[in-house]
């Protein structure tokens, strides 16, 4: 097994980044105070660790982890019950779930129709659907960026969109799968983003599994980008994989090099991070 390079970007609250327009709320935003990657390009040394390991005999081998179950659904233990978002931030939360979650139906026929399966997935099934969903994408760009489309309409355009709606069709098409996705925003000083985050767990061992087999299936890989989510109060850690269409070397593969800007992160529960 080849050595492997795997980054992580390591945050309190994991802020990270990846094409939409850069809305009007983006004025509203602190990039600063907020966002723990630089719009120039560069990385705090003390946020940013490279980590070069042959994983042999360190973590469990990719083959097992192919044939895991998926992971648990995370906690997410900093949401307050009584927490009141800006109105900007609350309805964009509030399409992403909408547009992700509508034409169920249709979404679970495109997963059979990817994967052949019904049910058991893995990360395997995982891969399929993105190297699927990337190898038929066109880029469209959508001038109205708070209008988000329905996945299945997206689907049965022939997977036609920006970086919203890409981010919606593998977040749907994720969910039913049974995977936990998160949907983070990004600007910097020229533009703005939208990309998907898978959620590998918290075992880290088990994680860095998932790497391996990311980097071993993906030959092109230089680099493999997933970003840690601390817990607060030592409740742990949440690795969580890029799954942007973005890539290191210029090929596209789960783990590609991360968009950076200002970043405000969704979950699938409504809960937003700054």
């Amino acid at each position: 097994m080849k050595a492997l390079k795997f980054i992580v970007l390591i945050f309190l609250v994991s802020l990270t980044a990846g094409c939409m327009d850069t809305w009007d709320l983006k004025e509203g935003l602190v990039a600063d105070g907020m966002n723990k990657l630089l719009p120039e390009g560069t990385v705090p040394e003390e946020e940013l660790e490279v980590k070069e390991a042959d994983l042999v005999g360190s973590v469990e081998s990719a083959e097992s982890i192919v044939s895991q179950g998926i992971p648990e659904v995370p906690t997410y233990s900093e949401e307050k019950s009584g927490a009141v978002y800006p109105k900007e931030y609350r309805l964009l939360s509030l399409n992403f779930r909408r547009a992700i979650g509508s034409g169920e139906e249709r979404t679970g026929e495109e997963v059979f129709n990817i994967t052949g399966k019904t049910s058991g997935y893995n990360i395997e099934d995982a891969c399929a659907v993105y190297n699927h969903v990337n190898r038929n994408w066109q880029y469209r760009y959508d001038k109205n960026a708070e209008f988000f489309f329905g996945a299945s309409q997206t689907i049965d355009s022939g997977y036609i969109g920006d970086c919203d709606d890409y981010s919606i069709v593998m977040s749907a098409l994720l969910k039913n799968m049974g995977f936990n996705t998160r949907v983070v925003t990004a600007y910097n000083e020229s533009y703005g983003h939208a990309y998907p985050e898978l959620y590998i767990g918290d075992d880290r061992d088990a994680a860095y599994g998932i790497l391996d087999y990311i980097a071993e299936r993906y030959p092109s890989a230089e680099n493999v980008w997933y970003s840690e989510r601390v817990l607060e109060d030592g409740q742990g850690t949440q690795y969580w994989l890029n799954f942007d269409w973005s890539g290191s070397n210029g090929y596209r593969h789960p783990g590609g090099v991360y968009f950076q800007g200002a970043s405000i992160i969704y979950y699938p529960n409504g809960l937003v991070e700054f």
